[in-house]
């Protein structure tokens, strides 16, 4: 009886060695590929789409005028958030400096003319419309996104001088149900963090593209071409 004890105690920790060998093994090697793909189990993934432009203007005096900017108009489910948006693209206008100088208005319209009377009653030469078709906001745990499509009008016709679209959406990162090293994600980011870095990009696409070429660039480009020409014979 004691031998057969004995026999069975050492088969005991003959598996609990076995165990803890092949569990060492395997934390070892999911703990490697866990730190080779740290930055995709630890951070979000965030996608922004391209920007379009389906109306454009070349107007480079646009920078040297006024412009107001109206409360952004929002699903009829998220109402409450129109005010935080179109404050996170009235300082980016501020930050960015594409116009001269930047009006906010807080009335809110329903047509152009509308828009027009308030625009004018803050002497501002143009206005920007704003409107959120789609806004997602899953918290930390889902996946979030926005879409905002920008209108500048003029003031004095309420023709528009530029359409520019733009998204941006994010999630966090899944969470893997094995033995690693780090098993909670890093959760998703903020709606309005996506909000203001889709502001910066457009303020700073309206930036860009109100900027004249430089002259002295052109005037050095027509001095090279005119290098080879033959000289005139003088008279």
């Amino acid at each position: 009886m004691d031998r057969d004890k004995q026999k069975r105690q050492k088969r005991r920790q003959q598996f609990f060695l076995t165990w803890v060998v092949l569990a060492g093994l395997l934390t070892g090697t999911v703990g490697c590929g866990s730190w080779q793909h740290a930055p995709y189990l630890t951070d979000p993934k965030i996608q922004a789409g391209p920007p379009e432009n389906f109306v454009t203007t070349s107007d480079y005096t646009m920078a040297r005028k006024r412009i107001a900017i109206l409360p952004f108009r929002v699903p009829a489910q998220v109402t409450d958030v129109s005010y935080s948006i179109t404050e996170v693209f009235y300082r980016q206008l501020l930050e960015q400096r594409p116009f001269l100088t930047v009006a906010r208005v807080y009335d809110n319209y329903n047509t152009v003319a509308e828009a027009q009377k308030l625009a004018k009653a803050q002497g501002a030469d143009f206005f920007m419309m704003g409107e959120v078709p789609y806004f997602l906001d899953s918290g930390a745990t889902g996946r979030s996104g926005i879409q905002i499509d920008l209108k500048i009008v003029e003031t004095a016709t309420g023709f528009t001088l530029w359409y520019l679209s733009d998204n941006i959406m994010a999630e966090p990162a899944p969470i893997i149900d094995l033995w690693v090293t780090e098993t909670k994600p890093k959760p998703g980011p903020s709606v309005y963090y996506l909000v203001d870095t889709l502001s910066e990009r457009m303020a700073r696409t309206v930036a860009k593209n109100l900027q004249p070429p430089d002259p002295q660039m052109a005037y050095s480009g027509d001095n090279r071409s005119n290098q080879n020409k033959p000289l005139c014979p003088t008279p």
